[in-house]
């Protein structure tokens, strides 16, 4: 699902966490020289569509290949850790392992992020799946 001009405009404005007319000064301020200034009724609007459209976004950019980006991170995070705890065996100083143990700590919130995502995609897929079938008035709330 492409975004538009406005939408990625509104889309920045969201990400920069803008108030109201900070977002419409921004935007107006770059939007095309023969482009209609944008009301705060059609922000709102573009605004409800994106949160409303998240979860869409998130799985069609899935679909779009980033899954295999996704479980290539998580193998590579897991190598990484497995190798850190063999160098960190093997290291001869204090300092050393010091220094192993902070980069395992590291990379511990990015694994979990990882493994989040994936938990999440998966059981989005899930649900996709059991709705499709008809499947989705029998299971329990």
């Amino acid at each position: 699902m492409p975004l538009n001009d406005s939408e990625i405009l509104v889309m920045q404005t969201m990400i920069m966490r803008f108030n109201e007319d900070e977002s419409l000064a921004w935007i107006n301020s770059h939007l095309p020289k023969k482009a209609k200034k944008m009301s705060i009724r059609v922000f709102y609007r573009i605004k409800g569509k994106l949160k409303s459209t998240t979860d869409k976004r998130k799985f069609d950019l899935q679909k779009q290949g980033l899954w295999e980006q996704h479980l290539e991170r998580i193998d590579q995070l897991e190598t990484i850790m497995k190798f850190s705890w063999q160098n960190y065996h093997r290291a001869a100083t204090p300092v050393v392992r010091q220094r192993i143990l902070d980069s395992i700590s590291a990379i511990q919130p990015l694994l979990s992020a990882y493994y989040s995502a994936s938990q999440e995609v998966i059981e989005h897929d899930v649900k996709e799946n059991v709705q499709d079938s008809g499947l989705i008035s029998k299971l329990p709330n």
